[in-house]
């Protein structure tokens, strides 16, 4: 199964360049969780600003310039999915923008957690076509909502 998974704030704004443009530990505790012992798949950029607090079984990078030895590195999102549909875990896609944009006609289901109140940030989740999709499960938080999309 492939899932999208991320935070989105107002506007649809997921990052500031630097990370997350707010600070909600038990929304990133969440994530931290869902991705824990299954196949992540995330951009370069996105990989060198989280790497240190994920535990995924296996981390798969989408690059072109990227050398590492503790992530699978492909230069195409086929590429790191053909790879990444090997195992039997699911595959979590954690961004970053560019990433999401090209993943979601291939995604089952979205993780999304609406973050409430104003950030700034210059990165953005993408539009989605929320007719191809329904709502499986809503939690309300505190400080975000977090919905299931699976797709129709």
């Amino acid at each position: 199964m492939i899932i999208i998974i991320s935070a989105i704030g107002s506007n649809h704004i997921i990052g500031n360049g630097e990370g997350l443009p707010w600070h909600i530990p038990s929304e990133y505790n969440q994530f931290l969780a869902h991705i824990k012992g299954e196949t992540v798949i995330m951009g370069r950029r996105s990989y060198e600003i989280f790497k240190s607090d994920m535990l995924p079984k296996r981390m798969v990078v989408v690059s072109g310039s990227l050398v590492s030895d503790k992530a699978a590195v492909f230069t195409s999102l086929p590429g790191a999915l053909a790879y990444s549909e090997k195992f039997p875990e699911d595959i979590f896609i954690c961004g970053g923008q560019s990433v999401y944009e090209e993943s979601i006609p291939f995604a089952d289901y979205m993780y999304l957690s609406f973050i409430k109140g104003e950030h700034q940030g210059n990165v953005y989740f993408p539009e989605f076509d929320r007719k191809e999709w329904m709502i499986e499960k809503e939690e309300k938080h505190d400080e975000f909502t977090f919905v299931i999309f699976k797709r129709k």
